[in-house]
C-alpha cells in the first residue's frame, strides 16, 4: 500500500503563458488543480515543455510543487516512466500528441483536453477516440462533450462532466440599476476565435446603431484583425483594451456593456463568456457544443460564419429589454449554482479519490 506522503500527482502541461498570472486563484485551472491535489495528501509534479520558470515565476504558484522541463521527446518519455513505476497520478492537461502516450505508460490517467471533443477530420477523430480508450478517466467541461463520446463508443463510465470554475468572487454585477449599453468580446484575438464574423455583424449593427461600440478585451495575435476593422470602416465603432488582469477594474468594464459576443470555430468551457454573463452581459454565441448544450435557451445563437444572424441576434437583444433581462437572470442563476468553487471542487475531489 501507498503511504499517503509518498502519493505523487504529476499534471502535464505543454506551456504556461504569463498571462495567467492575472487569473484569479480558481479560474487559474492549472494551479488550481494542484491546489487540490495537494489538499489530499499528494505530492504535486508538474511536466512542462519549455522553460519551468514561465510557471515558477507566477507570483500564486506554491513551490511546493516540483517542475520538470522537459528538452526533447527521450527525456519526456523517461519522466513518464519514472513517476509511473512509482504509481503516480497523471492527470494529463494537454491535448498535443505528446499527452497520447500515456496512457499506454500508466494505468492512473486523467485527461483534460480544455478543447471540445469533436475533431476536424475523420483520421483525427479515430485517433482520439482509440487513445481515450485507454486513459482511466476523462475530465469534460458539459454534458454535450459528454454525449457525442457516448455516440463515439466512449465508455460512459469513464466520462465525468466537471466544469472550470467561473469566480463569482471577481465577476458580479455591480449596481443591477446602472444603464448599459454596447457590445463586449472578451478574450484573445486569434483566427479560431472567429473576429472577422463579428467585425461583419458589427458592421451591419451599426447601420442601425451608428454609435454603438464594441470593446475587445484582450491581446490582439491575428496579423489580419487591423486590416479587417480598417476594411469595414469600424475604425470609430472598436475600443482596444488589450489584456486586462482579473481585477476591480476589469469587473467595472463588463459591467457597462450589455451584450458580449463569441464566434469561435472551436472552444472548450471558455470561461471568459461565463466571467461576461456573471457581470450581467447577454451572450450571442455559436452553435458549438461548448455551449448550444449549456446555455441551450437563455442566449441567441448563430451558425458560425453567419454574421448575417449574429447582427440580428444583437439587435433583438438590444430592441428587448425584457428578454434581456430574463436571459442576463437565468444565466446568473445557473452559473452561480453549477460553475462556483465549492461544487467543482467537490467533484474534482471525488474523481481523485475514485482513481
Amino acid at each position: 500500500m501507498i503511504k499517503t506522503n509518498d502519493k505523487k500527482f504529476v499534471s502535464i502541461i505543454w506551456g504556461y503563458s504569463p498571462q495567467l498570472y492575472n487569473f484569479s486563484a480558481e479560474e487559474n485551472y492549472h494551479l488550481h488543480i494542484l491546489n487540490i491535489a495537494r489538499n489530499l495528501g499528494y505530492k504535486t509534479y508538474v511536466i512542462i515543455k519549455g522553460t519551468k520558470t514561465s510557471l515558477e515565476n507566477d507570483p500564486n504558484f506554491d513551490l511546493g510543487t516540483e517542475v520538470i522541463d522537459y528538452k526533447n521527446i527521450f527525456h519526456f518519455l523517461f519522466q513518464i516512466v519514472k513517476f509511473s513505476i512509482k504509481k503516480s497520478l497523471f492527470y494529463v492537461n494537454s491535448y498535443e500528441w505528446q499527452s497520447f502516450l500515456i496512457p499506454f505508460l500508466s494505468r492512473k490517467t486523467i485527461f483534460m483536453a480544455h478543447s471540445q471533443p469533436i475533431r476536424k477530420n475523420k483520421a483525427k477523430q479515430y485517433i482520439q477516440n482509440f487513445v481515450y480508450i485507454f486513459f482511466k478517466t476523462i475530465r469534460l467541461n458539459n454534458e454535450s462533450e459528454k454525449d457525442f463520446l457516448i455516440k463515439q463508443r466512449i465508455n460512459k463510465g469513464k466520462l465525468f462532466v466537471i466544469p472550470l470554475i467561473v469566480s463569482q468572487k471577481i465577476f458580479h454585477i455591480i449596481d443591477d440599476r446602472a444603464k448599459r449599453s454596447n457590445l463586449v468580446y472578451f478574450g484573445n484575438v486569434t483566427k479560431v476565435k472567429n473576429l472577422e464574423t463579428i467585425l461583419k455583424a458589427l458592421k451591419e449593427v451599426a447601420t442601425y446603431y451608428p454609435s454603438i461600440k464594441l470593446n475587445i478585451v484582450g491581446e490582439v495575435y491575428d496579423n489580419e484583425f487591423v486590416d479587417q476593422i480598417n476594411n469595414l470602416n469600424l475604425n470609430e465603432n472598436i475600443i482596444l483594451h488589450g489584456h486586462k488582469a482579473q481585477n476591480e477594474q476589469l469587473t467595472n468594464l463588463l459591467n457597462t456593456t450589455i451584450i458580449s459576443i463569441n464566434s469561435s470555430i472551436s472552444e472548450g468551457q471558455c470561461v471568459s463568456v461565463y466571467d461576461t454573463a456573471l457581470c450581467g452581459n447577454v451572450l450571442c454565441l455559436p452553435k458549438i457544443m461548448s455551449f448550444t448544450g449549456v446555455f441551450k435557451d437563455t442566449a441567441l445563437f448563430h451558425d458560425i460564419h453567419d454574421h448575417k444572424a449574429l447582427a440580428q441576434n444583437i439587435i433583438t437583444y438590444l430592441k428587448n429589454p425584457q428578454l434581456t433581462q430574463e436571459h442576463r437572470r437565468k444565466n446568473i442563476e445557473m452559473i452561480n449554482k453549477n460553475y462556483s468553487k465549492e461544487a467543482v471542487e467537490k467533484k474534482l475531489r471525488n474523481l481523485i479519490l475514485k482513481i
